[in-house]
């Protein structure tokens, strides 16, 4: 893509400035939905050739998809179980202090069934990252 040579703000009225904003802006836009179009196409494709976690070479471009497992924690049901064992990592807006509760289960002062119910509050899935980078001519 070429890229526009914008002068300095200070010498650009906002006249001239905001609509060369909004027209840039609007074809960035643009070319963002066109690219997450074609992501979702090559993930698609790779996952239909079952090539994942592989490098994949084709017309001097190098592309890997990249899926690990992904864990997120249910806050809210992790608040409840903390709550019940009476373990002191909730904050005023009811959030969960991790630094302390690490700190608590690394100094074994959280009960074993808490350790249980908590490793409940993960929920599994998966993350996938496409990267594709152009390949140096020799």
């Amino acid at each position: 893509m070429a890229r526009v040579k914008i002068q300095e703000p200070q010498t650009q009225p906002l006249e001239e400035l905001i609509p060369l904003y909004g027209e840039q802006n609007t074809q960035c836009n643009a070319l963002k939905k066109v690219v997450a179009d074609l992501n979702t196409k090559v993930k698609a494709a790779i996952h239909a050739a079952k090539q994942e976690n592989k490098d994949i070479t084709v017309g001097g471009w190098k592309c890997t998809l990249t899926v690990t497992d992904d864990t997120k924690v249910n806050e809210d049901r992790l608040l409840d179980v903390l709550k019940r064992h009476k373990i002191a990592v909730i904050k005023t807006k009811e959030y969960i202090d991790f630094d302390e509760l690490e700190r608590l289960i690394y100094a074994g002062s959280v009960p074993q069934e808490a350790m249980l119910e908590m490793d409940a509050c993960n929920e599994k899935g998966t993350k996938e990252t496409l990267r594709c980078t152009k390949l140096k001519e020799a």
